[in-house]
């Protein structure tokens, strides 16, 4: 009896050991010989910097639109324009001259105090526009090219030379004239009183601008500046 409780015992120790045994003698690690440990090497920060990286492309998300805000195409490249003075008799042709520019104005009525004579060289009015363009056109033939038709209604058709604060320079511009042949041409003061009216100019694009300083010496004693816009 005692020798099968011996025999039991041994048996469960061998199972004990056979089923433990990675644990009781665990089994040597394998090496790589292949790594050889006298060729590793330490790199320093310069080499490390050296080497090439990996890059990694991510996808962006796409932004999303942003919204302008709307402009007028009357507010691209548009100022306004103060034209003035104007008398009774000028204003409305030079209302006339911005229609046909398609340039919307302003009256403004002023009270001014000229005390300061301005004197006009001019050549008289013709009958009509053609007779003007003729005259001026043999005026220029004798070398004389500063001039202009006037459109206001009470000069309408005449030739402007000039218009002087100084009556010397008037009468210097006026010599010149008769020496080289233009026969006809005078001076007179030009004032035009206490009573005038300014034109403010609105949405005045850059071309409509030019068009307003060409136009501008054809109104006699008129003067055309930049205006704050209403």
């Amino acid at each position: 009896m005692k020798l099968l409780v011996w025999l039991l015992v041994l048996l469960n120790v061998g199972l004990l050991v056979y089923f433990n045994s990675d644990v009781i003698a665990p089994k040597p690690i394998a090496v790589n010989h292949s790594i050889n440990p006298e060729k590793l090497k330490i790199l320093s920060q310069q080499e490390l910097d050296a080497m090439p990286t990996k890059v990694i492309h991510t996808t962006a998300p796409t932004p999303e639109p942003i919204a302008q805000p709307v402009v007028s195409a009357a507010q691209v490249g548009t100022s306004c324009y103060k034209w003035g003075n104007f008398t009774k008799t000028n204003l409305p042709a030079a209302q006339v001259a911005l229609v046909r520019l398609d340039l919307q104005s302003v009256v403004n009525q002023e009270e001014i105090a000229i005390e300061d004579r301005r004197y006009w060289v001019y050549y008289p009015p013709l009958k009509s526009a053609a007779l003007a363009q003729q005259k001026a056109a043999e005026i220029k033939d004798l070398g004389v090219q500063n001039l202009y038709i006037v459109q206001d209604s009470q000069w309408r058709n005449a030739i402007s030379f000039g218009l002087f604060q100084d009556e010397t320079l008037a009468s210097n511009l006026l010599n010149e004239l008769q020496d080289k042949g233009v026969n006809g041409a005078t001076k007179a003061l030009r004032n035009p009183g206490k009573s005038l009216s300014s034109l403010l100019i609105k949405a005045v694009s850059a071309e409509s601008a030019l068009q307003l300083h060409k136009i501008k010496p054809e109104f006699i004693g008129t003067e055309l500046t930049p205006a704050a816009c209403p």
